[in-house]
């Protein structure tokens, strides 16, 4: 609509009207805005007044909200740059797919020698300051699948009605007292290592920390005849039935550092209980009451690198890292002295039980809780206990029975986590959250490999025998190699606190049963280690 105006005192009084609406305008935001704050206000100090959480918890609770809106931000970053044109999303014909897993069947069945496994570059993070090449690797484009009847041996093979495995024709040729041999070196005898003095606080060199490429320098990841002597142990060991030790122990675990301790009755009867004898018992019977589920893992190597099935595409990834077989215990517990007793080498297959106990296990009446539960009451019960101190966040009891030369990929547990060993040895080295940037962890939620690395540390000492090495392994290995840790071997009897978002690498040193139990989340971390978000914002 047009407006003619006659003359210039209608003009002034139309520019008039329009500055007082326009002035009355802003003066009724000044006076919400006024009033919205003066209710925030009201708000958080009732908020205050009221929650009588710590300030820690408090603190806790901010970083808990700032994730999720980083995670919120991340999942529409990979909506908004998701493609699926990328040389990583190459497919594998049926054929092809079909004959990788032939020959790992064929390699698994027949003890061969693989020689050393290297990493595809598509399974690779960028290294820091590279472009994003690899939309693998984020997950882009790739969604959970439903499982299909069809793809079961992808993940799940069938061992127990095949013909005898080359290494059971061998194991039945030995004689009884050579099956009962044992591992060249028993890592649980007390003289092999050399112990720091106790101390009642945290000192500003505690853990001493030293580069990956010193300490597999000095022993190598699979030489495990040839350890140095003595052992140097790092980390502090207290006496769990000393109320002195005990007490220092408690101010390490509040100052969120690693530590050991030892001397505990109840994972000592544990380890006198738990012969094959009995755990097969428990894990292999028929009957249903109180009867422990427990699986074999199968790599054929040494190496296993944890990963998601429901996000592992089989047509675009090849083969997983590792396969689900129908062992049972026994057959496992065979293999595993098998190893012992020939010095199993790293790149033959090797075999890894684990299981786990649900949380809700310890919430049953006593008579349906399986052995584990029975047998690690500190880690089950429902009341704090030294180990188990936010009881109400316990996610369970997981358990691993490890052979010789089993290596599990580096990773972080959220959870505070206290590390029982109960027969045998396993060497651990741990990284704090502020090496991330180093260690190649895949940080994406609902990628597959989500809180672990495919980096085999102990191809760290090959980087100059090998001129083939992928690119980006060698890119990462070199950066790997100057990233700072803290090694212990963790044998029976002792129990190992990992503090939160600390990172574990474990070579199992011999045939060995180890549990584990985690208290809550610890998102702070210390300013010396790091925390949760060192680990959420790693590149």
């Amino acid at each position: 609509m047009n407006h003619n105006y006659t003359n210039e005192d209608d003009v002034k009084n139309k520019y008039q009207k329009r500055g007082r609406r326009r002035g009355e305008r802003k003066k009724e935001k000044r006076t919400m805005l006024i009033i919205v704050s003066v209710l925030g206000v009201f708000c958080w100090t009732v908020y205050i007044v009221t929650d009588h959480r710590s300030w820690e918890e408090r603190r806790k609770s901010l970083h808990i909200l700032r994730r999720s809106r980083q995670l919120m931000n991340a999942r529409n970053n990979m909506k908004a740059e998701k493609t699926t044109d990328d040389e990583s999303y190459k497919q594998l014909s049926k054929d092809d797919l079909d004959k990788l897993f032939q020959n790992l069947d064929s390699d698994v069945t027949n003890n061969r020698h693989g020689g050393i496994r290297w990493i595809e570059d598509k399974f690779l993070k960028e290294l820091p300051g590279q472009a994003v090449k690899n939309k693998l690797l984020i997950g882009l484009g790739l969604k959970p699948k439903q499982m299909k009847q069809g793809e079961n041996y992808e993940f799940r093979v069938r061992r127990g009605n095949v013909p005898p495995m080359a290494w059971e024709r061998e194991w039945e040729q030995l004689s009884e007292s050579e099956r009962d041999r044992g591992p060249k070196i028993d890592y649980t005898r007390q003289g092999l290592y050399d112990y720091p003095e106790k101390s009642e606080y945290v000192f500003e060199d505690y853990p001493h920390l030293e580069t990956m490429n010193e300490l597999f320098t000095r022993w190598p990841q699979d030489e495990l005849e040839k350890p140095p002597s003595p052992i140097i142990e790092q980390l502090i060991h207290f006496d769990f039935s000393d109320p002195k030790d005990l007490a220092m122990a408690k101010t390490f675990r509040d100052a969120r550092v690693p530590f050991k301790v030892y001397n505990i009755p109840e994972i000592l009867a544990a380890g006198e209980r738990w012969t094959d004898e009995y755990v097969s018992s428990q894990f292999d019977r028929q009957d249903s009451s109180a009867r422990s589920h427990g699986t074999c893992q199968e790599s054929h190597d040494n190496f296993f690198a944890f990963y998601s099935p429901a996000t592992w595409h089989t047509n675009i990834m090849g083969p997983p890292p590792y396969r689900n077989n129908d062992w049972t215990y026994q057959k496992w517990s065979n293999h595993a002295k098998y190893a012992d007793v020939t010095s199993l080498s790293f790149d033959q297959p090797h075999f890894y039980w684990q299981s786990g106990v649900p949380p809700s296990e310890r919430h049953e009446p006593k008579d349906k809780w399986t052995f584990v539960s029975r047998d690690l009451p500190s880690f089950s019960a429902n009341t704090e206990t030294f180990f188990q101190f936010q009881p109400e966040e316990q996610k369970g009891i997981q358990c691993r029975f490890g052979e010789r030369g089993v290596t599990a990929a580096t990773h972080y547990d959220n959870g505070q986590n206290m590390v029982a060993m109960i027969t045998g040895a396993k060497r651990y080295i741990l990284s704090p959250p502020k090496e991330c940037s180093k260690l190649g962890i895949v940080t994406s939620r609902g990628n597959t490999l989500f809180r672990h690395s495919l980096l085999n540390f102990g191809h760290i000492l090959q980087l100059e025998t090998f001129k083939d090495i992928p690119e980006q392994e060698r890119g990462w290995l070199e950066r790997s190699k100057t990233s700072l840790a803290v090694e212990t071997v963790l044998k029976a009897g002792e129990v190992l606190f990992i503090p939160s978002h600390w990172f574990h690498y474990i070579i199992s040193l011999q045939k060995s049963a180890q549990c584990n139990v985690r208290s809550g989340v610890d998102e702070i971390g210390t300013r010396k280690f790091g925390g949760g978000q060192d680990v959420y914002d790693c590149k």
